[in-house]
């Protein structure tokens, strides 16, 4: 006849049990803080590196211009002289564009890194307003990056349909900052696309 177990003996078989449960429940709940904490961390470096892009590209278009001497015929003569011309970015409004959309972004990306950084335990308060306004810059950027990219081509192989010069050949030394101001922009602007994906990632995370 099977005798009835214990009060003893059903304590150690439970308690086994109640100890992987809340064993395992305790590692459930620190996976999410930990994963949180990355990200956050990922977060930081995608934006001091938008910071330093940026700034970069804004201050290297900024300054970008060239003087050479350049033949031109004499109206007055009819001779061939040589007079000084100078390649200068601001004389073109897309790369004037770019410029501000450029130090608009800087300066966000200053304020967003300090803004989270001074509320990164309190950061899921103000997560969606501030990847609504990563969302901007990156439109932003890219449309900056394609209106300046487009006059950097166009300077780098003219267009002889409007009569319009490979600036490039004359003046190289302007046209190579204006397209390394370009490609800083470009990668800055894969740094808020990333901040999106993240801010994305987070948000759906949280709601599971």
């Amino acid at each position: 006849m099977m005798e009835a177990p214990s009060p003893a003996q059903v304590q150690a078989q439970v308690k086994p049990v109640g100890c992987t449960m809340e064993t395992e429940h305790k590692v459930y709940n620190g996976r999410p803080a930990a994963s949180s904490s990355s990200m956050q961390l990922l977060g930081f470096i995608l934006r001091f590196l938008a910071i330093v892009l940026t700034l970069v590209a804004t201050i290297v278009m900024g300054v970008a211009k060239q003087t050479t001497r350049v033949p031109q015929i004499d109206v007055e003569t009819g001779e061939l002289v040589e007079v000084d011309a100078m390649a200068k970015s601001t004389y073109i409004d897309s790369w004037v564009y770019f410029i501000v959309v450029n130090a608009i972004a800087f300066v966000y990306s200053t304020f967003s890194l300090g803004l989270s950084i001074a509320n990164r335990t309190n950061f899921r308060s103000m997560e969606m307003f501030i990847s609504i306004a990563d969302l901007m810059m990156l439109i932003l950027l890219f449309s900056s990056n394609g209106a300046a990219a487009s006059m950097a081509i166009l300077a780098e192989k003219g267009n002889t349909h409007f009569f319009m010069p490979k600036v490039c050949a004359v003046v190289g030394k302007f046209c190579a900052h204006i397209n390394a101001s370009i490609v800083l922009s470009m990668i800055a602007s894969l740094s808020y696309a990333l901040l999106v994906v993240l801010a994305i990632v987070s948000l759906h995370n949280s709601s599971r």
